[in-house]
Order: structure tokens, then sequence, then C-alpha cells
């Protein structure tokens, strides 16, 4: 009897080198599939696809800010990391609105975006109660929540600052 003999008498999917060739090509699929996967989960809402509403938009967008520029409105954000409470004091007009909205708007990841009505504490002062940490870079937007006649916008970097101005742009 010879040597190799045995490894003849072996079926084929007992044998090492036929499950190594098969084992190439279905490695490729599986990481195919897996890119695949991974491009639409993690695909990015940047760009908007309705151009016309929006450039109708801009207009009022433009008017906002003018109306915040000739009442020479400002606001200083400032965030208690440790109560969890975020404090907006407005500076250059009396504002009457008794609460104002404001959009953490994060610049690649629709799903961090965050709305929140501030209430009205004292005159130009308003606060709200945040219900998650902070700690990503966000675009601000700040207008009152009823008759939106004007808006303030900054940007603010949780993680290294907890104060940010607002200003007409």
């Amino acid at each position: 009897m010879r040597q190799g003999s045995s490894l003849d008498n072996k079926p084929w999917y007992r044998q090492f080198w036929p499950w190594f060739l098969i084992a190439l090509p279905a490695s490729v699929v599986v990481a195919g599939l897996t890119t695949v996967y991974i491009a639409f989960k993690g695909a990015d809402h940047l760009v908007n696809d309705n151009y016309y509403r929006d450039g109708l938009a801009i207009n009022q967008r433009l008017e906002q800010d003018q109306v915040a520029l000739k009442m020479g409105l400002t606001a200083d954000i400032s965030l208690d990391a440790e109560s969890g409470e975020l404090f907006v004091v407005i500076k250059g007009a009396e504002i009457s609105a008794k609460q104002l909205f404001l959009q953490l708007l994060h610049p690649t990841d629709e799903n961090r975006d965050r709305d929140y009505i501030l209430s009205l504490m004292a005159p130009n002062r308003y606060r709200v109660d945040l219900n998650v940490g902070l700690n990503h870079r966000y675009y601000l937007r700040l207008f009152p929540e009823s008759g939106r006649e004007w808006r303030l916008n900054g940007e603010i970097n949780f993680t290294d600052s907890n104060q940010a101005t607002l200003r007409a742009q």
C-alpha cells in the first residue's frame, strides 16, 4: 500500500483544498453584502432634493435675519453640564415672547438634531432642561416659538465649550 493512497480514498468534502477554494469566493460575497449594508445604513442625508421649496424659503430666512439685525439682537447661550440646564440671555432689545425655539443641527447626522422650547424665566432670560447630554458640534438657530419674525444663528462644539453667542447673519 502506498503512503498517499489514504488521502485519495477520502471523499471530496473531507479534503482541505476544496473547502479552501470555496471559502475564497464565499468571503468576497460576504464582504460585498456587508459593504452594501453599511452603504445603505450609514448613508448621509446632506442633500436636500426639494430645491424649489427651499429657494422660496430663503427670502423668509433673510427677512428674519434682517429683523434681528435691525433690533440689534444677540443671544448668549450657556450650558450647565451638571444640572443639564441650557440658559439663553437675549441682548439688544426687549423680547415679549413667552417661549423661544432652539434648534441644534448636527452638521452630518440628522439623527442627532435636537429641537427645544425654552421657557421664559425673567425678561429676556430663558431656560430648558435637556433630556440628553450634548457632546458634539452643532449649528444653533434661535427664534420666537410663535411668529418666527426674527432668528439668530451660531455654532458650538459641546466637547470644547459650554457657551456660545448667537447673532443675525
